[in-house]
């Protein structure tokens, strides 16, 4: 403020340190210019080095989330047939179990008819037996009383002749 209020200078010598000062201005504008060209050129290339990164690592992650999808698909496919490996397992030990069941069941059956025929054919044989006793015991008992009526029968005549003597019906 001091120079402004100084008016001993010439106006030359203003105006041609104004102009020194237009010219300073111009000049720095200038490099004003050339940095901010050169930050544009720096930030067009952080830009595209920054894009480039970032398609890359996009690229990578979609790679890697493929391999990821992949890997799970793989995993879900292989643990799909592990389950069906397993059931089939499964199945083919409930089937030999059934089996098993079945023919032990059937063998025990098989048993138990053979106990209710053996025990059947020893109740007939019993049964026959016993038809057999009771038919001999009716013979024995029906041989017997032949016998005792005979005797009996004998005993009459004898009776009978004795009595004919003794009241001389018979001479």
């Amino acid at each position: 403020m001091a120079a402004v209020l100084d008016m001993t200078e010439t106006l030359d010598t203003r105006v041609a340190r104004l102009e020194s000062d237009v010219a300073h201005i111009h000049s720095v504008v200038s490099d004003i210019k050339i940095d901010l060209r050169q930050l544009r050129t720096e930030f067009s290339a952080l830009r595209d080095t920054t894009e480039a990164g970032f398609k890359t690592a996009s690229a990578e992650m979609q790679q890697e989330f493929k391999a990821v999808r992949a890997e799970i698909a793989s995993s879900n496919a292989r643990t799909a047939e592990e389950f069906k490996a397993v059931r089939s397992e499964m199945q083919q030990e409930f089937k030999a179990v059934r089996s098993e069941m079945q023919q032990e069941f059937k063998a025990v059956r098989s048993e138990m008819q053979q106990e209710f025929k053996a025990v059947r054919g020893e109740m007939q044989l019993g049964f026959a037996a016993g038809r057999t006793d009771l038919a001999d015991l009716r013979r024995e008992i029906h041989r017997r009383d032949w016998a005792f009526a005979s005797v009996v029968i004998t005993l009459f005549v004898a009776l009978l002749g004795a009595m004919a003597q003794g009241f001389g019906w018979l001479h």
